[in-house]
């Protein structure tokens, strides 16, 4: 809770809470001095309090006491609160026969919902509208008008239906991205395509509402991502950032719509080679909290957090610039901390392998491999194939590069056991994998030069494969066998891929990494 939280609590407790009892603020004093809940320094303070002897009673009245003082504290934070608020009050107006005020009421709300695009609560408010006609048995109602709630009702409805539909595709297509991640075939392209079929994701189709058509162009940017299909994807982001800024009462309490919009176009235009203007997004990504009106909530810090840690690593180890990324790290490692319970297993492995890169490409191999290892033993991580297939083969490389050979053995093995149980067909992975087993054998610097020249071949004849992006994008095996290859830093590699100044063509890969 904030300071200003806490407060009101003491004013609404004092106000709601039996005159003379002080057990519930006492109580909420000293949970709220401790670093980490602690029941048994509870009952140590309170030894002989009366609450204590049904302390579970006493917890569940406290935690109610605050909620109800948040609500209140919070009772206009959104529009959402604003309008049931108000829809309550229309109920008690109208239960105590103020008909004329609950229709004066009820003209506020319709006006709040039809400026926020709110159609659920505008049926609800429909519902009122004929209780209220009901309320003089039809007295002075005219059929035109009864015609005109019919069709304002079923329009609302559609849209109401469209959205939930909407919401359908998304969850069902995300599902599937997020477990199963990008298309590394055309069996796989196909079956992500397929999920286009849906008439509410035609490229014709017409929606209702700029939520709808919000969430039409989420999905098909997500899919276009996923078919790796750069350009699209960028289309759709480009179109839904339009769409934001030009209905923003629609999107007034979901600030971290923007965000996500502003860092996946960062990180599309990262990796088409347009860093200028991912530094860009990722500026206006940053700056966006500062345009509030309030200061984020404990879920935008979160959404803030989860999206801005793993996109500003990626911009700044494509630039080259790994040792800046691992001045990131300390911080970022504390709000994984912080955020440990509430962040997503996918969202926190992404970031985890972002900062096992960053340490790779600075030579801090160490750290690289403790990263790593902090994305593979995460419970549940298996499920996420594709985050856990490339934290297995940075793994690989990090052991290349220690020359712990006794144990790069074992875990080549493990890889390719991976790679066949999971059908996965990315030939970068096994180009990486043929390289790891290469330096195995390796006797000499000879040898080593010559796996390294090898593995830089097979990848630069990969760039043009859009099935390979998902490898090639969430790390840069080129960058590090070109670096292998040449004696060179991976940081003075990853500069010399830059886009010229002021070149601003959206064609991906502005910089042709095959003539590096």
């Amino acid at each position: 809770m904030t300071r200003q939280e806490k407060r009101y609590f003491k004013l609404y407790a004092a106000r709601h809470v039996v005159s003379g009892s002080t057990s519930t603020t006492d109580l909420f004093d000293a949970i709220g001095a401790m670093s980490a809940y602690d029941e048994a320094e509870v009952h140590r303070r309170f030894a002989g309090a009366a609450f204590l002897n049904r302390f579970t009673v006493t917890k569940h009245r406290l935690y109610d006491t605050i909620l109800a003082s948040l609500e209140a504290y919070h009772a206009n934070s959104s529009v959402d609160a604003r309008i049931r608020r108000s829809l309550h009050q229309v109920e008690i107006l109208f239960q105590r026969g103020l008909y004329a005020d609950a229709e004066r009421m009820l003209r506020s709300v319709k006006q709040m919902g039809e400026q926020h695009g709110r159609g659920p609560v505008l049926l609800e408010a429909l519902d009122w509208e004929r209780r209220l006609l009901e309320r003089t048995n039809y007295q002075g109602t005219q059929e035109a008008q009864l015609q005109q709630l019919s069709e304002r009702s079923s329009a609302l409805i559609r849209s109401v239906v469209e959205q939930e539909e909407l919401w359908q595709l998304k969850s069902r297509s995300f599902m599937l991205i997020y477990r199963t991640g990008r298309a590394q075939d055309a069996e796989r392209t196909l079956e992500l395509q397929q999920l286009l079929d849906h008439p509410l994701l035609a490229q014709e189709a017409m929606q209702t509402s700029p939520k709808a058509t919000f969430l039409h162009h989420h999905i098909r940017s997500a899919i276009a991502f996923a078919s790796n299909e750069l350009s699209s994807c960028e289309q759709h982001l480009v179109a839904n950032l339009g769409i934001l800024r030009a209905h923003p009462d629609h999107f007034e309490d979901e600030p971290n719509m923007q965000l996500s919009v502003l860092s996946n176009l960062a990180f599309i235009r990262c990796h088409q080679g347009r860093l200028e203007e991912a530094l860009a997004d990722l500026k206006a990504f940053k700056q966006f909290p500062a345009t509030l009106p309030t200061a984020p909530s404990a879920d935008l810090e979160l959404k803030m957090f989860a999206m801005g840690a793993s996109l500003e690593l990626t911009v700044l180890c494509r630039m080259g610039r790994f040792a800046q990324a691992m001045e990131k790290l300390a911080t970022i490692e504390q709000q994984l901390l912080r955020f440990e319970d509430d962040l997503s297993r996918i969202r926190k492995a992404g970031i985890r392998f972002q900062a096992a890169w960053a340490c790779f490409g600075a030579g801090r191999l160490d750290a690289a491999a403790r990263w790593c290892q902090s994305v593979l033993n995460e419970k549940g991580i298996e499920q996420h194939e594709e985050v856990h297939s490339q934290a297995r083969l940075l793994d690989l490389l990090i052991l290349v590069e220690t020359g712990k050979k006794d144990l790069l053995k074992y875990a080549v093995r493990n890889v390719e056991r991976f790679l066949r149980g999971h059908g996965r067909h990315h030939r970068a992975e096994e180009a990486l994998v043929r390289y790891a087993k290469a330096m195995l054998n390796a006797t000499n610097q000879a040898d080593a030069r010559a796996a390294a020249a090898l593995l830089c071949q097979e990848v630069q004849a990969l760039q043009q494969g859009s099935t390979e992006r998902a490898v090639l994008d969430h790390f840069d095996p080129l960058c590090f066998a070109l670096a292998k290859a040449s004696g060179k830093p991976m940081a003075e590699i990853a500069a010399g891929f830059l886009q010229p100044m002021g070149k601003t063509s959206g064609a991906p890969g502005a910089t042709d990494r095959r003539a590096a």
